[in-house]
């Protein structure tokens, strides 16, 4: 293995655990930001719609960015991005302060999202062996690792203005040196031929039926994994009745079955294909979900977040691996961000849904809804097989 390889392999992991580890250190201390706002369930899921949309917007900006400029350059951006998003929350004391800051968030998150995923599927081209959702794993031990250092810092006694504009501002720093280790830059739209590119992009158009398919298929293995990242900590403390220091252990159970299944997934790829994945990680993602809306004790409630995150720990990176290879080679980095834009919107703002439906169900009934997200894409892989690629 070249030094080079060895290198962007590296620092590829690193953005992966920089934007899990974000995202998690923000969703474990969702429970104090809320008592510091002041506001209930259903404020805070109308709020966590608005970083869906900050996520899209970066997202789009990516995708152009990775055709036009690189996947290097465009990460080495969102490497900075997403640890600076960590700020807002960190200081939030009013329910708009708040939302601009969630907009914030999901637009750092999605600004390291593409790239990353860019960066990782060059890497794997040049690997060639499947690893791309090793890559994913990494997002899982961020996870860990936020849920850790929330874990760690709350017992502690520290609160969100201490902990969060810390750790950001490390990773912002890391993050744009650790860039330089990436493969280089390999811009692949046509600047200067017009009549290709016009081709190119009537070409690319018969294939956005499945753009759309595979990111609505994402978007709801997305929402099941959110159900985890912004929920399972008020569930736990809520409805479990424990502590917000070991609330944030229900994360980490999620995160810890991510880890284990992204180990083994490679391989089961090279063996049974992508399909198998997608489908039975679905499929068992769907009962995990369910046992969890009707788990008895908190111990219970911790192996059925471990078994979620088991079950949904491939699905997402498959479908995503599938989107990279969408249509014409100039549109490729536009065409994943629309997947991963859709899948980010559903992952960000789907779980919002939760807070609506505690108008009328109990927070443990709302949870139990993904179950359907499950199922919706086990019956949707079929069709996805039809399209043309």
């Amino acid at each position: 293995m070249s030094v080079n390889l060895l290198r962007s392999k590296i620092a590829v992991s690193f953005f992966f655990v920089s934007g899990g580890s974000s995202l998690a250190l923000w969703a474990v201390h969702i429970p104090l930001i809320q008592e510091t706002v002041g506001i209930d369930y259903s404020t805070l899921g109308l709020l966590l719609m608005l970083s869906g949309i900050g996520g899209y917007i970066a997202m789009q900006f990516s995708g152009w960015m990775i055709d036009h400029i690189g996947a290097k350059t465009s990460t080495r951006i969102g490497g900075v991005v997403v640890g600076l998003s960590l700020l807002g929350p960190a200081f939030s004391t009013s329910p708009w302060m708040l939302g601009l800051s969630i907009m914030g968030l999901g637009f750092g998150l999605a600004g390291i999202d593409v790239p990353m995923n860019a960066s990782a599927l060059q890497v794997e081209k040049v690997n060639k062996k499947a690893i791309f959702t090793f890559f994913h794993l990494f997002w899982s031990v961020g996870g860990l690792l936020g849920a850790g250092i929330g874990f760690a810092t709350i017992a502690a006694g520290f609160v969100q203005s201490q902990t969060l504009p810390v750790y950001g501002a490390m990773l912002s720093i890391i993050g744009f040196f650790m860039a330089s280790w990436l493969l280089p830059d390999e811009p692949v739209a046509n600047r200067d031929d017009k009549v290709a590119n016009k081709a190119a992009g009537k070409s690319n158009r018969r294939v956005l039926g499945f753009v759309v398919l595979a990111g609505l298929m994402a978007a709801a293995g997305a929402i099941i994994e959110g159900v985890a990242q912004d929920w399972s900590a008020l569930y736990l403390k809520d409805i479990q009745s424990v502590s917000a220091a070991l609330a944030a252990w229900g994360l980490a159970a999620f995160n810890i079955g991510m880890i284990l299944g992204r180990i083994f997934i490679d391989r089961i790829v090279e063996q049974r294909g992508r399909g198998f994945v997608i489908r039975w990680g679905s499929l068992f993602s769907a009962v995990a979900i369910g046992l969890q809306a009707i788990a008895p004790s908190f111990e219970l409630s911790l192996f059925f977040w471990f078994l979620l995150g088991l079950g949904i720990s491939g699905v997402v990176p498959q479908l995503f691996a599938e989107a990279g290879e969408i249509g014409e080679a100039s549109h490729s980095g536009r065409n994943m961000a629309k997947v991963v834009g859709i899948t980010y919107i559903g992952g960000l703002a789907g779980p919002s849904i939760i807070g609506l439906l505690t108008h009328s169900l109990p927070l443990e009934v709302a949870i139990g809804w993904g179950s359907l997200l499950g199922i919706f894409i086990v019956l949707s892989y079929s069709q996805l097989q039809k399209l043309p690629k």
